[in-house]
């Protein structure tokens, strides 16, 4: 009799056992199912994160990128004046405010205080690819310095010259780089009349703006 209730005992035992063992699989089988879908979740956040190609800086673009040759003809046209401007008063020494007699007046623009300021000023327009042209007597269309310091002043040369009577303009583009474009210039006359100035202009595309590049003649 004993024997028959140890063997129940024992039965029961195992039946309580079994499903202990079973809630404890189900249990844990219930945890990693959990810890599946949190890996599943985390590898989706990981997925919807930017691609490293769109966290990359955009590459500067090039003029072609950025305008059109009719688009660049017509902003050069439009700056064509003050090009012309800028380098041929920097070329006579006649770009800045001043007093006394041609050929040697005192500059009184008081932010100009060396020869240095004088370049500083020319590089905002001019872009720094190309060296100063109008301190060199080789370039420079007058074949004289027009700026100087002297007993702790800057003086110019003030020299007055240019083609009265007519108007220059871009015809058209000669040649284009990434950053640079040139462009021919022409002459037009009160009469009419229309010369090929032999020259051609240029344009770079410096420090995300357009700036004025350099003048040279094809007789040169």
């Amino acid at each position: 009799m004993r024997n028959r209730f140890m063997i129940a005992t024992l039965s029961t035992t195992l039946v309580l056992s079994g499903c202990a063992s079973t809630d404890n699989k189900e249990k844990k089988d219930e945890k990693v199912v959990h810890k599946k879908k949190e890996t599943m979740e985390v590898k989706q956040d990981a997925v919807s994160l930017p691609e490293e190609a769109e966290t990359k800086h955009v590459v500067d673009a090039t003029l072609s990128d950025l305008y059109t040759d009719e688009e660049l003809l017509a902003y050069a046209n439009d700056h064509i004046n003050d090009f012309w401007h800028v380098y041929y008063c920097y070329m006579a020494g006649t770009f800045f405010e001043g007093t006394g007699d041609f050929g040697n007046t005192l500059i009184t623009d008081p932010n100009i205080h060396s020869l240095q300021d004088i370049e500083n000023v020319w590089y905002q327009y001019f872009s720094r690819r190309y060296p100063i042209p109008y301190m060199d007597i080789n370039t420079n269309v007058y074949k004289e310095v027009p700026f100087w310091e002297e007993n702790g002043q800057v003086y110019e040369r003030y020299r007055i010259d240019g083609v009265v009577g007519s108007h220059l303009y871009f015809d058209h583009i000669e040649q284009k780089t990434d950053d640079e474009v040139w462009f021919s210039v022409y002459v037009e006359y009160v009469d009419g009349k229309i010369d090929d100035a032999n020259q051609q202009w240029s344009f770079v595309y410096d420090g995300g703006q357009l700036k004025y590049g350099t003048i040279v003649r094809n007789n040169q």
